[in-house]
């Protein structure tokens, strides 16, 4: 961080402060250790965070070549599992700031290349167990994108590379829809909605010549331990059934892996869906092991004046909507309701389409 005269950079300083202090928590291993050297703020966008990267590592093992390796930090992790990885940069740059920072982290089982991901895999194709793809989601014009035929690398346009050795792990976007992807890549074998604090943070899709197109996904809350939310197929969930019901003493809301997932069904278990297209849940005894928020119910009754006066008496709660015409933020500027505080206001409609609200507080996680 020093220029020609061996001064120290005012402006490469602050940004290195402004990497640390915003990747705090996002990758805490990096950030502690003083001689690591963040790159450029688009890259830090979308690297993964170190424990997403760690999670990933659990999948692979043996020798793993990384198509898009940009930061590196799925690559520090691989390196902990398998016994060598290769890391494809186009970046000249970036690939000498992860080179250098793999060195520092003390990661001796890592190849840097700069150069084309696809051109090199090309050339070596069968040295690989696994092949990950993390592609670059951004347009020609810098604009984002989701679908894997938009990205860069086309992902759909490397699965013949794909043998009785090697498999492809795909990162994508959290925005992408799952049952899309799997047939924009001809079958799958495994989906795993990577979550945390509530949050779907990544999807990736593991490839290989057993894959099918209703393989198994798997919800992870990384906040929890053990992580594993709820596991199943789509297959089962188109089959399932779920009874419909009023609202009762208790109401769950899923958790947003779950509704990425689209187990709207299958999670139901003794609880019965308030409406077909309202995923909220409801039943008269508490079910401890559903996945997601449990709430006991205190009101419930019509978004009116007179209602909320009389149940709403502090003036402020969470709200929170469900296959309602209104938004949170339009229900709170309509009728002055402050954020915050230990109770949550859940707007929805009931079977009937009759538009209901419930007052709530969460119930002990026990």
């Amino acid at each position: 961080m020093k220029n020609r005269d061996n001064k120290l950079s005012l402006p490469k300083l602050v940004l290195q402060i402004q990497a640390r202090q915003k990747l705090a928590h996002k990758l805490p291993s990096w950030v502690n250790n003083p001689a690591i050297f963040f790159p450029s703020q688009l890259h830090l966008e979308q690297a993964s965070s170190q424990d997403t990267a760690l999670f990933k590592a659990q999948l692979v093992k043996g020798n793993l070549l990384d198509l898009t390796g940009g930061m590196g930090i799925d690559v520090w992790a691989f390196a902990q599992t398998c016994s060598s990885v290769t890391y494809i940069e186009r970046d000249p740059q970036l690939t000498q700031v992860s080179s250098y920072n793999h060195q520092v982290l003390g990661l001796n089982n890592i190849n840097h290349i700069c150069g084309d991901g696809r051109e090199y895999l090309q050339k070596h194709p069968e040295d690989w167990d696994y092949v990950y793809i993390d592609p670059a989601r951004r347009g020609s014009k810098g604009e984002k994108v989701i679908l894997l035929e938009d990205c860069e690398p086309n992902v759909t346009e490397l699965l013949d590379r794909i043998n009785k050795k090697t498999q492809i792990l795909i990162k994508t976007s959290p925005l992408l829809d799952i049952s899309r992807a799997i047939e924009s890549l001809q079958g799958v074998d495994k989906v795993w909605i990577i979550c945390v604090k509530n949050e779907v943070k990544e999807l990736l899709f593991l490839k290989s010549i057993n894959s099918n197109r209703d393989p198994l996904i798997e919800v992870h809350e990384l906040s929890d331990n053990p992580s594993l939310l709820f596991q199943a197929r789509l297959g089962e969930e188109r089959e399932a059934t779920a009874t419909l019901g009023h609202l009762d003493q208790y109401l769950y809301e899923p958790h947003a892996g779950i509704l990425k997932a689209g187990f709207f069904k299958m999670i139901a278990g003794t609880a019965h869906k308030l409406a077909l297209h309202t995923h909220l849940y409801a039943s008269h005894e508490k079910i401890s092991h559903f996945p997601g928020r449990k709430f006991k119910v205190l009101a419930q009754g019509s978004l009116d004046k007179k209602w909320l006066s009389e149940h709403l008496t502090e003036g402020k709660a969470n709200i929170s909507t469900r296959n309602f015409p209104l938004s949170p933020e339009e229900i709170r500027k309509k009728w002055k309701i402050k954020e915050g505080g230990p109770k949550t206001l859940f707007a929805f409609q009931d079977m009937h389409q009759k538009k209901l609200v419930a007052l709530c507080e969460k119930c002990d996680p026990n």
